[in-house]
């Protein structure tokens, strides 16, 4: 197999990294220098279902041979941040005994409490706790992110989420039963008036 060519080469990146835009592509051995990461590990990211980040640009050919975004990259360390942050806060917690888990934190904790990191997923933004998205329990997509809410903040965006899966849900229904109308009328065949009969008077 030849060897692929970088479309920036290393010196380059590493020199410009804080100036290029998130659009330049990267090789996996490329992506080493941003994110520490090796092939092997980026390979094992891509097997996990969900994948984990950093994620691949998505291309047709070859599949064995992916490309990475300078923006899946930067990404990929946000989301690092993020992860350090939860464990460190969790650390903190866990030592002070506050609360064993999320189900601990849901029963015993009020509104003026310390907030807890939720994933907000899916296309409504359903809040769950975050540490489920870890374990792999609840799946997380691209778009998806993870914010620190308080009881209250959770609340509201629980409520917010099922009301919009409501809506849709009922949007879905009236359209399904608009169509079902529809085909009933069109199924229906068409009289002429002039083979009416007329009425003996």
């Amino acid at each position: 197999m030849p060897r692929r060519k970088p479309a920036i080469d290393d010196e380059t990146l590493r020199r410009e990294v804080g100036n290029l835009a998130d659009e330049v592509l990267l090789l996996p051995v490329q992506v080493v220098l941003i994110c520490g990461l090796s092939e092997w590990q980026l390979k094992e990211h891509r097997r996990t279902r969900p994948p984990k980040p950093p994620h691949p640009e998505p291309r047709e050919k070859p599949r064995a041979a992916p490309w990475y975004s300078l923006g899946a990259c930067r990404h990929y360390r946000k989301w690092l941040q993020e992860q350090e942050a939860a464990n460190a806060v969790m650390a903190k917690r866990k030592a002070q005994r506050q609360f064993a888990g999320f189900a601990d934190w849901l029963n015993n904790a009020n509104m003026q409490c310390e907030p807890w990191p939720c994933a907000l997923v899916g296309s409504y933004k359903r809040p769950v706790d975050a540490w489920a998205t870890i374990r792999g329990e609840v799946a997380m997509g691209r778009g998806d992110r993870i914010r620190w809410l308080s009881l209250d903040e959770y609340l509201d965006a629980r409520l917010k989420a099922a009301l919009a899966e409501a809506r849709a849900a009922d949007h879905a229904e009236a359209v399904g039963e608009t169509k079902k109308r529809m085909v009933r009328a069109l199924s229906k065949p068409l009289t002429n008036p002039s083979d009416r009969t007329r009425t003996k008077t």
